[in-house]
């Protein structure tokens, strides 16, 4: 019997990209989490059935896209929460913005 290993080896590829390209826009983490979730199931139930041999390979990759797609929705949580407190920053509350730097006045010596 053929052994199918497929599934677990594309679980643990995609698991281990997820997590290294989470600072990406986490848009990529997280696409690539949760295909290395689905992967990685799929995976272990060929490995319990007995139609493959790496399931230690699909659990990792399982758990890898599960941190993954942590780390995406984390870096989109922190993305979008950047965005809005730049959007609704009001720098005209400060008294110097817009002056030009102006000379210092220079004494004047009396003879």
């Amino acid at each position: 019997m053929i052994k199918q290993n497929g599934m677990g080896v594309a679980a643990l590829v995609l698991g281990i990209i997820s997590v290294c390209l989470f600072c990406a826009y986490g848009v990529v983490s997280l696409v690539l989490g949760v295909l290395a979730v689905v992967f990685g199931v799929k995976g272990r139930r060929k490995a319990e059935r007995g139609e493959a041999d790496n399931h230690t390979q699909a659990q990792a990759g399982l758990i890898l896209g599960s941190i993954g797609i942590v780390l995406g929705l984390a870096m989109i949580t922190f993305l979008i929460v950047v965005g809005v407190v730049a959007a609704n920053a009001d720098s005209h509350d400060d008294p110097l913005y817009g002056d030009t730097l102006r000379a210092a006045p220079t004494a004047r010596l009396v003879p």
